[in-house]
């Protein structure tokens, strides 16, 4: 039997390294001649033909591709998506020394603590990089030496080369410790070195040679190395910018103009042009002519594959030089701490850059955040919406703000005002939108924002009302969504009851269908109104499938997609279907579901925004399949929180341009949806990282004959630092598995008693939206396993030839055994079969006796002992009853309260026993007289009568109770004495009138009943 477990696990064994240099190149093949740009109003124009005659002409071969795509150079910097790592998230520590990536596309990272490998989910310390106590040695430099190994400078042992292979040892062989600054790509292959005590040159192979002349860089402060054609390094060291070409050092700085100063970085673009960065700002060093670029200081530069100029500012912020204009990330992007220097691009064209306060990712992808900027004083923003003018609205946990051509302008609150959180907005008929906050009621903005004012004055009730949705329908109503239920603002004055029989609970959603039906979500319940006007209001449990509703999604096809807290609920004429954990979703609350150009279902909630083909739901209605096929976007993909804002309205807004803005916790993220269609088409590394027999690490390359019933654990990765949780597994071992196992997301997986011989472990990753036909990449591993000893032939033999022996002798005891048994069971079945006719007996007569038991103890619970009607509690689901029938078919319903008149008398003249006969009588009078569909009678106490009159009008009510009071006046009483010669009865009598409730109901015939005693008794009087 091979038994297996699935766990998650987001740490890996250090692996193969790889390189840290990256060539640069003009970026004029992003893919194939087949994925030519289509949507060329995406740039302007002369930008979007240029790069399309590159692609045509890369594709015929007049230009050279690029081995991977870079950041696209004409998006505006502040619509990348800045992702920041820092301790608090697993690495060592937050301030970054350099960075780089190994062949498997692990990125290393070198900080103060030590360096870690990072997955795009989880940092893991590279082991055997620390003292021989265990304490973690601080890291300087990360390079990929040309065998695909990982060099790393450390404080102490200095340059030290670590593989997947081997534990870390002396970088170069022969030399123990050397203490190595910077390093710099050599032409012909190899690197320098710029060590403590002169110029090295690393050879291929691991051998240093120490450089004759080098030895006018020993006690130098080296900052940045670079390597010119002419055979010549450029070094930038602390009083300048200085040359080496094989003997002493030579000033070269004042000679090209570059004023004095501290040189941190040096870079070469794809034109020959040398990046100088320091203390003195950055220049352009081309054809011996020097130019200022930027006068601030400068701490790393990096030419990336597109010919795009990264440099790294000093404090919070990174800049972009392309086509001759400077574009930066700063605070407002997420940018935080002092520049350490450290820039890398890997191969999916990824800029990652260290400061003191973490490690940053800036990417192109389909996520981007907006967070606290001018204009927009708080990243807790609660609601987003665009007009039909292209303005985009923000509600935010400061008041409100929108966003023009010059970015964003706050509108709410006004200088000196208090700020009151803006929860929901809706637009306005004259081109303005209405405002709802969380305690200073509704707000009324202009049109242009030119004016903001409350709608009522302060001391109005709904001055301080908390909104949290707003709705102004064609007909001018303003629907109110507040705590305390809907209201409605008509003509200038609030109707606090606009839809009579709506529970008055918190109001999430509102939302107008194109067949006229008005939603209301609510906190407890889901209700609508007909156009006709009728109310259908439902409650949790019962006719609504969740607890509370959040927003509303008209389908084409004539349904309607409900968020809720219990996962997704589609509803048409059928009924409900209902969407959750079990399907696929997180199993949190849905706040906001928007749909895209591409036949999508956008959901946000708390742990993120799930991406949904529409046509999945319709796959597993259909049965074709148990699960959704969801999409997941969170922190990692760019967002500024995972925490998707919602009970509040609109939490979530498609833009006229397809882009999908959705609040969040941590600010605004917006969704690209047709970038995300080409999420996971390209292949990825698929690395079997690790493996584990019995606990023992052994290398993935090299396992080894694994002994019998070994215990296996197998972890594995596929590494796109570009969207690291999009990937899902499959894998199989054969000669185990009949066929793939879904493993989902987690990525390790263990077996246990293997069958020996030879298997095969295989595993295939693929995007989230999974399709196996095309994965993104599959890898597969050999295994020899152990035959144990019973499995041999030899054992088999002899286990067969002793157990032919023990058959036969075990047959004839067997014979003798079974024979005697028989008797005795014979002997058994006769003494067992009689007791079972006396016990099933016994269980009939008590199964009789229980079942009268329940029927009476049903009856006494639902009636009153003295006069054998239904009691108040049955009277009250009678009536309960009623309601629902004629809302169901609009039929009429009466219901009467009766009262015998004088009763105090009764029991005061005759006695309580004589008082208590005459209840009966009437009771019994009452139940006689009041007969047929729909009518019932029942003891609301003492001598009051509950009289439900069902699909009766008020007409045939009055006729029939008028027969009943006539009944019980001519009953004889058979009480002594002249003084009571007859009972008589008063009657309230009440037709039900709209959507009238029980409570109404019952306080109308009450008060009906009171007006027929103050007449004098013995009579029916009708309100």
């Amino acid at each position: 039997m091979v038994a297996r477990t699935v766990v998650t696990v987001q740490t890996f064994r250090a692996a193969r390294s790889g390189p840290r240099h990256v060539e640069s190149a003009p970026n004029v093949n992003r893919g194939t001649c087949a994925s030519m740009p289509s949507a060329l109003g995406t740039h302007r124009a002369m930008r979007a033909w240029r790069r399309l005659a590159l692609v045509v002409l890369a594709c015929a071969g007049l230009l050279p591709a690029t081995p991977s795509r870079a950041l696209d150079p004409e998006m505006r910097a502040a619509h990348y998506t800045v992702t920041r790592w820092s301790a608090d998230d697993g690495l060592p520590h937050s301030q970054i020394h350099d960075i780089g990536q190994d062949p498997d596309g692990f990125l290393w990272v070198a900080t103060w603590e030590g360096t870690a490998r990072f997955d795009g989910l989880g940092f893991t310390p590279v082991r055997g990089l620390h003292e021989a106590a265990g304490g973690r040695l601080a890291s300087r430099l990360v390079w990929r030496d040309d065998d695909g190994s990982m060099l790393v400078a450390i404080d102490g042992p200095g340059l030290l080369r670590a593989s997947s292979d081997r534990a870390p040892g002396p970088a170069c062989a022969g030399t123990a410790e050397l203490p190595v600054a910077r390093i710099a790509a050599a032409a012909g292959g190899g690197a320098w070195l710029a060590a403590a005590d002169g110029l090295y040159r690393l050879r291929p192979g691991g051998r240093c040679e120490r450089v004759p002349g080098g030895e006018s860089l020993a006690g130098r402060a080296v900052n940045a190395l670079l390597a010119q054609d002419d055979g010549s390094l450029w070094l930038g060291l602390p009083r300048g910018l200085y040359r080496w070409h094989g003997g002493p050092l030579e000033a070269l700085g004042e000679g090209l103009g570059l004023p004095p100063g501290e040189v941190r970085a040096l870079a070469r673009d794809a034109r020959g042009a040398t990046w100088i960065a320091g203390e003195q700002g950055v220049w352009r060093h081309l054809d011996g002519r020097l130019d200022r670029m930027r006068g601030e200081r400068a701490e790393g530069l990096l030419v990336d594959r597109g010919g795009a100029v990264w440099v790294a500012a000093t404090d919070g912020m990174v800049l972009r030089y392309w086509e001759g204009r400077w574009d930066q990330l700063g605070r407002g992007e997420g940018v935080v701490g002092y520049a350490t220097g450290a820039l890398f691009e890997d191969r999916e064209g990824l800029l990652w850059f260290g400061t003191t306060h973490g490690l940053f990712r800036i990417a192109d992808g389909p996520v981007r955040g907006i967070v606290r900027q001018p204009g927009l004083p708080s990243d807790y923003v609660r609601s987003v919406m665009q007009t039909a003018d292209g303005t985009v609205w923000v509600g935010h946990a400061a008041g409100l703000s929108r966003l023009g051509p010059g970015g964003f302008q706050s509108l709410f609150p006004a200088p000196g005002q208090a700020p009151a959180s803006v929860l929901a907005m809706a637009a306005a008929a004259d081109g303005g939108i209405w405002a709802g906050t969380y305690n200073r009621g509704v707000l009324r903005v202009a049109p242009g924002g030119v004016r903001v004012e409350p709608l009522v004055p302060d001391d109005h009730p709904l001055a301080t009302e908390q909104v949290r949705a707003l709705l102004e329908a064609p007909d001018g109503t303003l629907w109110i969504g507040t705590e305390r239920g809907l209201l409605a603002w008509r003509g200038g004055r609030l109707d606090p009851d606009p839809l009579p029989g709506l529970p008055a609970l918190p109001v999430r959603a509102l939302h107008l269908a194109g067949d006229g039906r008005l939603w209301i979500g609510q906190m407890g319940g889901l209700a609508w109104r007909e156009p006709d006007g009728h109310l259908v209001a439902q409650r949790p449990g019962l006719q609504f499938p969740a607890q509370s509703a959040f927003d509303f999604l008209a389908d084409p096809d004539g349904g309607i997609w409900i968020a809720t807290d219990r996962g997704v609920l589609r509803h048409d004429s059928a009924g409900y279907r209902a969407y959750g954990v079990e399907h696929g979703l997180s199993g949190s609350t849905v706040f906001r579901i928007l749909a895209d150009d591409f036949d999508n279902l956008w959901l946000t909630g708390n742990r993120g925004v799930l991406r949904v083909r529409r046509g999945a739901f319709a796959a597993v209605d259909r049965g074709e399949r148990a699960r959704l096929d969801v999409e997941w976007f969170g922190r990692d993909d760019g967002m500024p929180s995972r925490q998707a804002n919602g009970g509040s309205w609109p939490a979530g807004w498609r833009l006229a341009s397809g882009e999908l803005w959705v609040p969040t916790a941590g600010g605004i993220a917006v969704f690209a949806p047709a970038p995300v269609m080409d999420r996971g088409r390209d292949t990825v590394p698929l690395v079997i990282d690790a493996l584990q027999v019995d606990g023992e690490e052994r290398p993935a390359s090299a396992p080894g004959r694994l002994p019998a019933g070994a215990r296996l654990q197998v972890r594995y990765a596929g590494l796109s630092l570009r969207q690291p949780g999009a990937l899902r597994y499959r894998y199989r071992m054969r000669g185990v598995d009949r066929d793939w196992v879904e493993a989902g997301a987690t990525r390790e997986v263990t077996y246990t008693n293997l069958p020996g011989g030879a298997l095969r472990f295989e595993l295939q990753a693929a995007s989230s939206f999974t399709d196996w036909s095309r994965p993104a990449a599959s890898v597969g591993l050999d295994l020899e396993v152990d035959t144990p000893w019973w499995r041999r032939p030899w054992a088999a033999v002899a286990v067969a030839l002793g157990l032919l022996g023990a058959l036969a002798w075990l047959q004839r005891a067997l014979g003798r055994r079974h024979r005697e048994r028989q008797r005795r069971l014979e002997a058994v079945v006769a003494q067992r079969t009689e007791e079972l006719q006396r016990t099933n007996e016994q269980l009939e007569a008590a199964s009789r006796q229980r079942e009268l038991l329940i029927e009476q103890l049903a009856y006494q619970a639902s009636h009153d002992p003295l006069t054998g009607l239904p009691n108040r509690r049955a009277g009250d689901q009678a009536l309960a009853a009623a309601l629902q029938q004629a809302d169901a078919s609009h039929g009429p319903l009466c219901v009467a309260i009766v009262d015998v008149d004088r009763f105090k008398h009764v029991n005061d003249r005759h006695g309580h026993q004589a008082g208590d006969r005459v209840l009966a009588q009437v009771g019994l009078q009452l139940q006689a007289s009041l007969r047929g569909p729909g009518l019932s009678v029942a003891r609301l106490g003492g001598e009051e009568f509950l009289v439900v009159l069902g699909q009766t009008p008020l007409a045939t009510a009055v006729r029939l109770l008028e027969a009943a009071r006539r009944d019980i006046a001519a009953m004889p009483l058979g009480l002594d004495g002249p003084d009571l010669p007859c009972c008589t009865i008063s009657v309230g009598l009440v037709q039900r009138s709209g959507q009238e409730g029980i409570d109404a109901l019952l306080q109308r015939a009450d008060a009906a009943l009171y007006e027929a005693k103050r007449q004098g008794r013995d009579r029916i009087v009708t309100a």
